[in-house]
């Protein structure tokens, strides 16, 4: 039984399940293949016999639906969700709530603040109109709203409630909601509300697609009912998303369990090759885990000219492509890239939860200190598990990593922010992003990959290359599994000292609590590389511009650099570089062809005036690396490096 079932299947092939029931489907499926089932009024679980794992997984959703409510005075709720005029990007939400208190006066829905994957409040309530609440015979019910995303209904002393609304939904590159004439997405958090004292109880969802469209999902169809799915949980429905329309959706099989390549869009691909590299993901990660944490999985892939960028879910995940990125081999292999990262969030996210996020408060902020590890711990192996697939050669992963070293040394953030603290205020900071954040705050993913890849080059050492950080994952997900109460970077840090074999407080205080620069050649050296520099000798400038119709715009000035100490600002317009003209492609040029040392006079506009800095040319503080092999490496050295890059030396 897959773990997002939140139930224990016992060794004499008996389920327990503490979810709540109602009364719905018992007979239909239950008797047809002949299932014994008990429910224990005093222990609030029921049995399961005579079911074979696989009917377990089909019948478990059902038979949350199938005893009364009222053994538990708990409402049936059920969701329906239609799209009339999809091109006018409107979805029409109805839900039901049967079967409440009549002692209860008043009622309250809300929607949620934000979704999973994307740490930031996106206020979903935004999007409603036309919210209305009605009793169970049509009577219309008083209602106003407590704050931005709650509404209260003076329901009296009905036992029924029933809401309305409309959700406008044209935004698919932030996969959340989108609705056109050619489709949908839906992240349920974007549109269904929920009431807080029943987040936990089962839910049905019906969908009524437009047209010919049909829906894929990793929710279960209730037997019999195409576009009616269950769900043991408010929280379990909206981690389901849905693709609604003439999405082309291709089944396989992979390590025993059932796939969908669901495509929405329009693009050129070739599926059974892209199938077969989803499959070697699968058995990495299977390898890498141990087992795969469900029965059914959904890779959403969506073509759009947008592309780009993924999300994970509990057995699902959604992707971004551009229609020609999967027929061009440099940007296929980049598709491949983020299928491993998300899919590796199966385990690291959506099992393993930091505690700041186990259960989730849909309503504000959720805190948490362990995005580096949520993020970027699945940065790092999203790649190595690349080269154990094949994907990539041993050698990619060591020439990348001068750039990596280079560009973790060139970030004045680094120094500014903790990893811990980037987690911390990603609400507020990553995902606000603006002109000073290469200057003031860390990346909690590229920052989180390289303490990862570090940290596993620690513990390979400390342990003589008997453990690594393969084993602390392992241990993460069987220790703190995702219905407890979440793990924390102690818990990590503990971890690491259990397999690494000595204290690991000084590396966390100096790296994930602190901000000192990470030991890249002592790391290295563990696995008998040698990290080699190199100077630049070229001038430097200190700006990131961007091109904007041929022009040069800076886009971020490095703090301490030439031009922040000259007082260039971010926006300002390049113009001219003593007295001539300068294009966005010439700029580095013709810095670079000046001398160290010398000062130059820049032409800007700023704020429509033209302004003129004089600029004194430093070199860069940050030298050239090179990575390479030691030429007689120490037997511990050899054994770290073929089983950290999985070849021999």
């Amino acid at each position: 039984m897959a773990a997002e079932h939140a139930s224990d299947v016992n060794n004499d092939g008996t389920c327990h399940s503490q979810f709540t029931l109602c009364n719905l489907f018992r007979h239909a499926v239950l008797l047809e293949h002949k299932i014994d089932y008990r429910y224990h009024s005093k222990l609030s679980i029921f049995t399961i016999k005579n079911a074979d794992p696989v009917m377990r997984c089909v019948i478990l959703p059902v038979i949350f639906l199938s005893f009364t409510a009222m053994a538990f005075a708990q409402p049936v709720i059920s969701y329906t969700l239609s799209m009339s005029q999809p091109w006018t990007h409107y979805f029409e939400v109805q839900v039901n709530f049967d079967g409440l208190p009549a002692n209860q006066a008043a009622f309250e829905l809300s929607l949620p603040a934000w979704r999973t994957g994307r740490y930031l409040i996106l206020d979903f309530a935004g999007s409603v109109q036309e919210f209305s609440a009605s009793d169970k015979d049509g009577r219309s019910l008083r209602w106003e709203k407590n704050d931005k995303d709650t509404w209260r209904i003076e329901k009296g002393t009905s036992t029924r409630v029933s809401a309305r609304y409309k959700v406008y939904a044209n935004e698919f590159h932030l996969r959340t909601k989108g609705l056109n004439d050619e489709g949908a997405f839906l992240d349920g958090a974007a549109a269904f509300m929920y009431a807080s004292e029943y987040r936990q109880i089962p839910v049905t969802l019906t969908v009524v697609p437009y047209g010919t469209w049909h829906v894929t999902t990793g929710l279960e169809r209730m037997p019999g009912k195409a576009n009616t799915f269950v769900s043991p949980s408010y929280d379990y429905l909206v981690d389901c998303p849905l693709f609604i329309g003439n999405q082309k959706d291709f089944e396989f099989e992979a390590e025993g369990k059932k796939h969908v390549l669901s495509i929405l869009g329009e693009g050129k691909y070739d599926a059974p090759v892209v199938i077969e590299d989803l499959k070697k993901i699968i058995k990495v990660n299977k390898d890498f885990w141990g087992d795969l944490p469900y029965d059914r999985y959904v890779f959403m892939l969506h073509f759009s000219s947008q592309g780009g960028g993924g999300t994970e879910h509990i057995n699902s995940t959604i992707l971004g492509a551009r229609p020609f990125a999967l027929a061009q081999s440099g940007s296929y292999r980049g598709f491949l890239g983020l299928v491993s990262h998300e899919f590796f969030h199966t385990w690291n996210v959506k099992q393993i939860r930091p505690a700041g996020i186990s259960p989730y408060d849909w309503s504000k902020e959720n805190y948490t200190k362990e995005l580096w590890v949520s993020e970027g711990t699945t940065s790092y192996y999203g790649r190595m598990l690349l080269l154990r697939a094949g994907y990539i050669l041993p050698t990619e992963i060591i020439d990348q990593l001068p750039r990596e070293i280079e560009n973790e040394r060139m970030r004045p953030g680094n120094r500014v922010q903790p990893v811990t603290e980037s987690s911390f205020d990603a609400w507020i900071k990553y995902w606000k992003g603006n002109e000073n954040s290469f200057n003031a705050e860390s990346d909690y993913y590229d920052r989180g990959a390289d303490v990862s890849l570090i940290l596993d080059l620690e513990i390979r050492h400390r342990s003589g290359n008997r453990y690594s950080l393969d084993d602390v994952m392992r241990a993460l997900y069987k220790r703190f599994p995702w219905n407890g109460s979440g793990y924390t970077v102690e818990d990590l840090r503990k971890l690491c000292e259990e397999f690494g074999g000595e204290s690991f407080a000084q590396f966390f205080d100096d790296h994930v609590h602190g901000t000192k620069s990470l030991a890249w050649e002592k790391a290295l050296s563990y696995a008998g590389l040698a990290v080699m520099t190199e100077p630049k000798g070229t001038p430097w400038l200190g700006t990131f511009t961007r091109d904007q119709d041929g022009r040069a715009v800076i886009r971020t000035i490095v703090a301490g650099s030439p031009a922040y100490v000259a007082g260039l600002n971010t926006n300002d317009e390049i113009i001219a570089l003593d007295g001539y003209r300068v294009r966005s492609s010439d700029l580095t040029d013709r810095v670079t062809a000046r001398a160290v040392g010398e000062t130059v006079r820049i032409t800007v506009m700023r704020d429509d005036r033209l302004r003129e800095f004089q600029v004194t040319l430093t070199v860069h503080p940050v030298p050239s690396y090179r990575v390479k092999r030691v030429e007689k490496p120490l037997a511990l050295q050899k054994q770290i490096f073929e089983s950290w890059l999985g070849t021999k030396w």
